[in-house]
């Protein structure tokens, strides 16, 4: 690929984007999320994050594809509510179904290209009890929603993305029980991990069958976990098993054909999975720099902090700003000989005072893996605007555009929006 910062062109196919999900945005959803919110199990964890309706997505869609248009991008990241689709086991809601369809059919005609995400966390009301991911009933489930999908617009979308982020969906529901069903288990944590990626594989080739041309892949979470002293061996030790488990996890699960989840005390789980290199391309969400501290608890052996070390501040979720750490994970998936994505980036910045220079600082690092000739295929901000951003509710603003709840859901372009536009128009071919 050339060096568009200094000829000003840019390779055709590079996608230049924002993402979303569907039920952060949408509003007027009936899931998994909003029955433990109406049961006080947030409260239980010492959260208490109301929905609201989301940003009224859903009924303000067209409007806000047209906040799209103006940024300049030429793909978007979307996702569709599977407890919209599917409310009741093998019953599906053919008006939603066509509600998304007129939707992709608008960003085509828009010449933005759909980023289809399948599963974004969330799940219809019966899932967890009829097939929950800890069984492999929860494979046949996914593929059959799945299917339907493919059935209306699989022709449509140039690239899918199976999974968002399974590590971090597995850990807040089996691990720490921050997301439902609730349950602190690591051996079903694992078994979920394994059925996720097995019904990814089962898709992927569904996928192909409806649109062998389609990309597909996993977005998958990365997190740069640093000794807090570098001096202590048990904190570089704990880092390291860390790092071995959520960063490249899934990276070597697809190259080995069996997925590890092992860590000292807690849990030895090994599974051959046969997963026959079934992924095109690895999404990279990556957001902020963990520090590691060992701790004399056998229950819970090690401190995770966020330290501002780097001196690029920390975000209003007190998250550190390491644009770095994007370059070292790019390097990881680098190694895997697979092309790959930024499927998310992003910073939760209300009065918009950190997100210029975060942009800055990450999309320098873009434009070096592109000139050290990287297979880097595109960069997706997260995220187009303010939105419902899970534990935090809608205190945490991540959008290029902010949403006033106060005043009818209004958008407003933050100059950092500004600033991104400008960046693509400058950067990508027209």
């Amino acid at each position: 690929m050339e060096n568009h910062a200094s000829s000003g062109t840019d390779d055709r196919n590079f996608l230049w984007g924002v993402s979303s999900s569907a039920f952060q945005i949408e509003g007027y959803i009936e899931n998994d999320m909003t029955e433990w919110e109406r049961g006080g199990y947030f409260k239980q964890n010492g959260k208490d994050p109301k929905y609201l309706n989301a940003v009224n997505h859903w009924n303000l869609w067209k409007n806000d594809f047209q906040l799209l248009k103006a940024l300049g991008i030429n793909s978007y990241r979307l996702s569709f509510e599977w407890s919209r689709i599917e409310p009741e086991p093998g019953h599906f809601d053919e008006k939603a179904l066509d509600k998304y369809e007129r939707m992709i059919d608008r960003l085509i005609e828009m010449n933005i290209r759909p980023m289809l995400t399948l599963h974004h966390f969330t799940h219809p009301l019966w899932f967890h009890t009829e097939t929950p991911w800890t069984e492999e009933t929860a494979i046949q489930s996914f593929i059959r929603f799945a299917e339907k999908i493919l059935q209306k617009i699989g022709h449509k979308i140039t690239h899918f993305i199976t999974l968002n982020e399974p590590v971090v969906w597995a850990l807040a529901a089996y691990g720490d029980a921050r997301f439902p069903p609730g349950e602190k288990n690591l051996e079903k944590m694992a078994d979920v991990l394994k059925n996720m990626l097995l019904a990814h594989r089962e898709v992927f080739h569904l996928i192909k069958k409806y649109n062998s041309g389609a990309k597909v892949g996993i977005a998958d979470n990365f997190i740069i976990f640093k000794p807090s002293r570098e001096w202590n061996l048990l904190d570089r030790g704990i880092s390291y098993l860390i790092h071995r488990f959520y960063n490249l996890g899934l990276l070597d699960a697809f190259h080995r054909n069996r997925l590890n989840v092992v860590f000292p005390f807690l849990i030895h789980f090994r599974e051959e999975l046969e997963l026959q290199d079934a992924i095109d391309f690895w999404g990279i969400n990556y957001y902020y720099r963990m520090h590691v501290r060992f701790r004399l608890n056998w229950k819970q052996p090690m401190e995770l902090q966020f330290l501002n070390r780097s001196g690029e501040g920390l975000s209003d979720m007190g998250w550190e700003n390491y644009s770095h750490g994007l370059w070292q994970v790019m390097t990881w998936v680098k190694n895997t000989g697979k092309p790959f994505i930024i499927t998310e980036n992003g910073i939760a910045d209300r009065q918009d005072r950190q997100r210029v220079k975060f942009l800055e600082k990450h999309l320098k690092i873009v434009q070096k893996a592109l000139d050290s000739g990287f297979p880097i295929e595109g960069y997706f901000h997260w995220s187009l605007m303010d939105n419902y951003e899970w534990l935090e509710g809608r205190s945490a603003k991540f959008g290029l555009y902010a949403v006033d709840d106060q005043d009818g859901m209004k958008r407003k372009l933050r100059t950092s929006g500004r600033f991104y536009s400008d960046y693509i128009k400058k950067h990508r071919a027209i």
